[in-house]
């Protein structure tokens, strides 16, 4: 129940994130987890295509301060799609996604955009050493765990439950994927007793761009 809590408040005050997504902090030295061929088969159902073309048509709608423009769809119990810029406080994309010692990587974040609105806060890597593609674990035995994304879709609250399963993919230049299935809801502010049937699927492409904010 704390970690549920936590994670609603944390999505209703992801505004705060305008100047801190991006930011790096240190961490135990990790090689990414290896992607078994099953979970990358498991992740590859959900509906991504659709999200690639959206991208394509956002990097012409994202003006160039934002640091990062985004394209995400939501299917499941809720649907929705949604494009937007989003910032972050770094140096060039290329040092964002720049490999070196294992790090905590904060990927973008959407922040109520489209309609319904969509809000996407709090995912992050928790060991990351450089390009590649990640399998997400929200516990581990070394190093930090990792942080599935937490939705929040016309005010209901989606995030890491059981069955869950997510893959990041960053490249060498700052662009970027991550496609996660099953994501449960969860109590917010608006829902008090959550479906406990309600899963979604979630899949966002980004582009870095621009000198960013």
């Amino acid at each position: 129940m704390q970690r549920k809590l936590v994670v609603m408040v944390a999505v209703l005050v992801a505004v705060l994130w305008l100047t801190a997504c991006g930011g790096e902090a240190d961490a135990p030295e990790a090689a990414p987890t290896a992607v078994p061929t099953t979970a990358i088969a498991a992740v590859a159902a959900t509906p991504a295509t659709e999200a690639v073309v959206e991208t394509e048509a956002a990097s012409d709608v994202c003006p160039e301060y934002f640091r990062f423009c985004t394209a995400v769809q939501i299917s499941g119990a809720v649907t929705a799609e949604a494009t937007a810029g989003a910032g972050g406080n770094f140096g060039t994309c290329d040092e964002w996604a720049a490999g070196g010692a294992a790090r905590i990587l904060e990927l973008p974040f959407v922040l109520a955009a489209g309609d319904p609105p969509v809000t996407v806060a709090l995912t992050r890597l928790g060991s990351y050493t450089g390009a590649g593609q990640y399998e997400m674990a929200a516990t581990t035995t070394s190093g930090n765990p990792d942080a599935f994304p937490a939705l929040d879709v016309g005010g209901r609250t989606f995030s890491n439950g059981e069955g869950s399963a997510a893959v990041v993919t960053v490249a060498a230049d700052g662009s970027g994927t991550i496609t996660a299935t099953g994501l449960v809801e969860i109590a917010s502010p608006q829902v008090t007793s959550p479906d406990p049937d309600a899963r979604v699927d979630f899949a966002m492409q980004w582009t870095c761009q621009g000198t960013g904010n």
